[in-house]
């Protein structure tokens, strides 16, 4: 797993909340992915999934609000940090992923064409275009947007997986209780593209982790899960989240 570091709570935030914490099967940081990724390996991730941080718009928010569990209404849509440059941190995942090995990366629409040039120009090779049917459309200038992308990229040559289903999933969104983060993706879709894509006890990343559903996921799929996450209170939502979960 690289430069995985041991121990249980390292490094005290205060409330806590801890900058490394870890358990037997995940590891999440509370850092800045790019400090991170310089202290991993080459090849020594199996599997990511990201959904990576980009400007939001206000046109689906209820009355300009955005709700989470506990109620709580979001400033700023949650963030402090809003966006980072797809070409400073791509060509990091393409060097520590391993040959053979899938990388998904969610987008909206107007991101589409960014994402997939710094995925070629960082030596990916495109695969396929996922869509998430959300069975519910938020209002646009245009037409009402229903879908999200994932964009499917590989390093390398083709491993033998067992994919299933279609490249496009219907999905029921995280609601009311469920949903601890603004953007979260639901952890039965994540499962399914981690049971497809990997094999029990590899290594899944994802470097803007939020509030940790690809570590649930991965939990529940028997995958060992590092996570890292800038924002102090998606950590510690993070770290609540996981400690909730039967380790498996």
């Amino acid at each position: 797993m690289g430069s995985r570091m041991e121990g249980g709570e390292r490094q005290g935030m205060g409330n806590g909340a801890a900058a490394t914490y870890i358990t037997e099967n995940t590891t999440l940081h509370h850092a800045d992915f790019l400090g991170i990724a310089g202290k991993m390996e080459d090849n020594s991730i199996d599997m990511v999934f990201t959904d990576p941080p980009f400007e939001l718009t206000g046109g689906g928010m209820k009355n300009g609000k955005l709700n989470y569990k506990g109620g709580e209404i979001f400033q700023n849509c949650g963030f402090s940090t809003k966006s980072i440059g797809f070409e400073t941190w791509i060509p990091e995942i393409y060097r520590i992923l391993k040959e053979e090995r899938y990388f998904y990366v969610m987008s909206n629409d107007r991101n589409l064409f960014a994402v997939h040039k710094a995925c070629i120009d960082s030596d990916f090779k495109f695969c396929e275009l996922l869509v998430m049917d959300k069975k519910m459309t938020v209002p646009s200038t245009y037409y009402p947007k229903r879908a999200e992308f994932i964009l499917m990229y590989r390093k390398g040559g083709y491993r033998k997986s067992h994919f299933s289903g279609s490249t496009i999933m219907e999905v029921k969104m995280p609601r009311g209780s469920e949903k601890r983060h603004p953007t979260e993706k639901p952890v039965p879709m994540i499962e399914h593209l981690i049971r497809c894509s990997t094999l029990e006890n590899e290594v899944c990343l994802d470097p803007f982790m939020g509030s940790c559903p690809v570590g649930e996921a991965c939990i529940r799929t028997k995958r060992k899960f590092i996570g890292v996450e800038i924002e102090k209170r998606w950590f510690k939502v993070s770290q609540d989240r996981i400690k909730e979960l039967p380790q498996m």
